[in-house]
């Protein structure tokens, strides 16, 4: 029986990430460009366009470096008006205090002109719309699909764009009979005894309403072996484009679950039939805890609660309430009344993990448990993680017993930023006594894929680069090992 947990967030800079999470629906807008035409955005997609949104600002260093590496204009070549005419791009300007003498190049705040060579559509005074996507840092890039589904393609390559712009998922409706899993929209968090709720997200991406789709749920097992579970058969009514969570199940979950989901009835397109799921264990602990959070640069907009199996606040700090320092590690001991299933939320008031000045912003925490087995430490990492920056972020845990042991005053950190991954990674470690440090990483069959050795890392803070060009978009299991101690979490590769 674990003794104590200790629940440690690393919310620090150089990590970046979408505001508006992938796979949700672009708000619509319209604007008039610098030309004086006016746009909508729904028109575009409502005739099967695929749009990429280059929310920028003037002054910002990394978007103009990106602006002049010419990959949106290649794209816009190629796939635009005078290409392929599948596709529409839009620079907008999402700083209304920028003026036009900036975009010209010639303003007080800007890196360059904009407008020169620039043959895709200029919105200046995007602010408004900035908003509307809840962006927060430039630049943020958007893809989205003509389904009106987005997702944030950032400052790829053109073979990177491409890839999404070519790939099933994001392409216009042409068949009849095209039901698409767009996620998993589940319990992501299972709770002592109470059953995990199975669902995911069906898009509608054929020409014919929706009326029925048979869903499969399988449970993966290691080596490219899953195990069905059940068939589930969806009944509604989904016009083209049209989006529901259908909810499949209940399941009980005793581990770590990765469950995979494949539509089995009539489908004129099988590419875009299957889709990935996790579930995770809470875990178990005592009533005595300790919150540790590592704050950003602006730390009177961070908070936290506990709230019991009921709903009821037990322990909290609310953002603001207490002289917190920026860029510091906190802690507070808590001692919990109550046993049963609890929900731990981390606060942002701001919605953004922001650190003053930086170009990126946290969007990743490490939620680590450590704890006593008799006179044995034991730890174990849970990330959460939002494809959004979060204004709340939470998971739960279960309090199985009463004790009074001394909590231990540090844990180990394993963290890979950002998550999702593109083609390069930074791993970050941060031990509390000298230990040697492997990391495994497994494919969604539970194929070793990759394997990372540190030999003996000292105690402290530690970085390193790591290549992951060579990974399939999808999903992966990390396995970090310090010493005689293991901690799983997992990857995505957009």
């Amino acid at each position: 029986m674990k003794q104590h947990m200790t629940l440690y967030f690393l919310l620090c800079a150089g990590l970046a990430s979408a505001q508006l999470p992938d796979g949700s629906v672009a708000p619509d807008f319209t604007a008039t460009d610098l030309n004086g035409e006016e746009h909508n955005l729904y028109s575009y997609l409502d005739s099967g366009y695929q749009v990429i949104l280059d929310f920028s600002a003037t002054w910002c260093g990394p978007c103009w470096s990106y602006h002049e590496s010419g990959v949106l204009e290649e794209l816009y070549d190629a796939y635009g008006p005078n290409g392929t005419n599948e596709l529409r791009v839009f620079f907008l300007e999402g700083d209304d205090g920028t003026t036009q003498a900036d975009l010209e190049g010639t303003g007080p705040s800007t890196a360059g002109d904009w407008i020169t060579g620039t043959h895709y559509p200029i919105i200046d005074n995007a602010e408004n719309i900035f908003d509307s996507f809840e962006c927060t840092y430039y630049p943020t890039i958007y893809t989205v699909c003509p389904s009106g589904l987005l997702t944030q393609s950032g400052q790829a390559t053109v073979a990177g764009h491409s890839s999404l712009l070519q790939s099933a998922s994001c392409a216009p409706a042409s068949l009849p009979n095209d039901p698409m899993l767009v996620g998993y929209s589940g319990d992501e968090f299972a709770c002592g005894d109470i059953p995990a709720q199975i669902s995911v997200r069906l898009l509608n991406q054929g020409l014919e309403p929706l009326t029925s789709c048979a869903i499969q749920v399988s449970r993966v097992l290691p080596f490219n072996q899953t195990e069905v579970l059940d068939t589930y058969e969806w009944q509604g009514n989904l016009g083209t484009y049209e989006l529901v969570d259908a909810a499949l199940t209940t399941l009980d979950i005793d581990d770590l679950e990765l469950l995979q989901f494949d539509i089995v009835s009539d489908d004129d397109n099988l590419e875009n039939n299957q889709v990935l799921g996790q579930i995770q264990l809470s875990e178990q602990t005592v009533n005595n805890l300790q919150v540790r959070i590592l704050t950003d640069a602006a730390p009177e907009q961070t908070g936290w609660s506990i709230a019991n199996e009921a709903g009821e606040v037990v322990a909290s700090v609310n953002p603001g309430t207490e002289d917190l320092a920026g860029q510091t590690v906190h802690v507070w001991d808590v001692t919990l009344e109550d046993l049963g299933c609890h929900t731990f939320t981390l606060i942002d008031t701001e919605g953004d993990g922001h650190i003053a000045g930086a170009a990126s912003l946290a969007d990743v925490g490490s939620l680590i448990v450590t704890g006593m087995d008799g006179e044995t430490p034991v730890g174990q990492i849970i990330q959460f993680q939002t494809t959004d920056e979060f204004s709340t972020a939470e998971f739960q845990f279960e309090v199985t017993a009463v004790s009074s042991v001394a909590m231990p005053t540090q844990a180990a950190a394993f963290g890979i930023v950002p998550n999702p991954v593109g083609d390069n990674a930074q791993l970050k470690v941060v031990l509390p006594q000298p230990s040697r440090v492997t990391l495994h990483l497994h494919d969604a069959q539970g194929r070793l894929v990759g394997r990372q050795d540190w030999g003996w890392m000292p105690a402290g803070s530690s970085a390193q680069t790591w290549s992951t060009a060579h990974l399939e978009p999808g999903m992966y299991l990390v396995t970090w090992t310090a010493g005689d101690k293991t901690w799983t979490q997992r990857l995505v590769k957009r």
